[in-house]
C-alpha cells in the first residue's frame, strides 16, 4: 500500500485518505459485497457522514435503516450508534467523513495494521486489551453496554495493556 492507502486483509476493507478541508477526516472506502460490516459503535465527539459513489450500501443509525445508492447520503450525529455494510451485489465505494476527525485515521490506521500483522480474530476485533488501551484515545466506544461502564473498565485494564506492551497508537502503523 500506499502512503494513504490503507487495507485491513480481515474486514476486506480499503481505505484511501482524502483531502477533506478543515477540520475533517475524509476517506474513501471500497469494499466486496462480502464484508465483515463494523460492529454497532459510536464517536463521542464526532458526526461520521457517508456518501455513496458506486454501488449500495445500507447505513444504520440508530434504530433507523436506510439503503443508500451513488448519490445517497446519511449521517450519524456524535454519540448516536450506527454501522454500515454494502448491501448490494458488487462492489461498493463510499465517501466517509469524520467531523472533526479526532484520532479517527489512528483508528483505520491501528486496526488495518493489525490486521496486517495477523494479530485480529475472524471479525477484525483486535485483542481486547488493545482496545482498551486505544477506546478513550479514539474517542470510539461499542453501543453497548453502556460507554460509562466501558471507560471505567478500559481505564481500570489501561496498567495491563500497557504492560502488556499495547499502546493508544502506533508509529509504525502511521499512514501519514
Amino acid at each position: 500500500m500506499t502512503a494513504g492507502e490503507l487495507e485491513n486483509s480481515v474486514t476486506r476493507e480499503r481505505f484511501t485518505i482524502r483531502p477533506g478541508g478543515p477540520g475533517a477526516l475524509l476517506l474513501e472506502i471500497r469494499v466486496p459485497p462480502d464484508m465483515i460490516r463494523p460492529p454497532l459503535h459510536l464517536h463521542r465527539g464526532q458526526q461520521e457522514s457517508f456518501e455513496v459513489l458506486a454501488g449500495q450500501v445500507t447505513v444504520q443509525t440508530g434504530r433507523e435503516r436506510r439503503t443508500l445508492r451513488p448519490g445517497g447520503r446519511a449521517a450519524a450525529a456524535p454519540a448516536t450508534p450506527h454501522t454500515w455494510w454494502n448491501s448490494g451485489d458488487g462492489e461498493a465505494v463510499m465517501l466517509a467523513e469524520f467531523r472533526p476527525p479526532g484520532q479517527a485515521q489512528s483508528f483505520f490506521e491501528t486496526f488495518c495494521g493489525m490486521a496486517a500483522e495477523g494479530r485480529c480474530n475472524a471479525r477484525g476485533s483486535p485483542p481486547f486489551l488493545q482496545i482498551a488501551a486505544s477506546a478513550r484515545w479514539w474517542d470510539m466506544y461499542l453501543a453497548g453496554p453502556p460507554v460509562t461502564l466501558q471507560r471505567a473498565l478500559f481505564a481500570a485494564l489501561g496498567p495491563l495493556a500497557r504492560l502488556r506492551g499495547y499502546r493508544a497508537s502506533y508509529q509504525r502503523f502511521s499512514a501519514t
